[in-house]
């Protein structure tokens, strides 16, 4: 007789266990469309980063990105003050650099290009005002 009352309860959590088996497997289902779905695309790359300057033996470590931007992460070899000279002066679109020495094992370098959107709240120019007229005797 005791083990009939242990086996009924026993299918009784069942569904229950079923149930939320269900939730949790649909929970973790939206979580990860959520998050697929959230990530915005990349820029163009060519756009971003249209005259990249890269160290000596660069080696990429890692990249991310938004909507509008690049990042790449490179270790390089050479000594900070060899990669610094390839930053110092750019001429181009906007691209952060930042730099920072490894120790003996050379240097890391975190390069952030934008795409820069037209701007389209630019102000029109002003109609040229017309020349003051000379006044007249009279």
């Amino acid at each position: 007789m005791r083990q009939r009352a242990d086996s009924t309860s026993l299918t009784r959590s069942m569904p229950s266990f079923r149930l939320l088996l269900s939730l949790a497997g649909v929970v973790l289902l939206a979580c990860r469309s959520d998050s697929r779905d959230s990530q915005p695309p990349p820029p163009d790359f060519a756009k971003a980063f249209s005259y990249l300057p890269l160290p000596p033996n660069p080696e990429v470590v890692s990249r991310a990105n938004s909507a509008d931007a690049l990042q790449l992460t490179l270790h390089s070899p050479a000594g900070p003050e060899e990669v610094t000279s390839y930053y110092a002066e750019h001429d181009g679109p906007p691209l952060w650099v930042r730099i920072w020495k490894l120790g003996d094992r050379g240097t890391m370098v975190e390069l952030t290009g934008a795409v820069v959107a037209k701007d389209t709240t630019k102000a029109k120019p002003a109609a040229p005002k017309a020349a003051p007229k000379p006044a007249s005797d009279g």
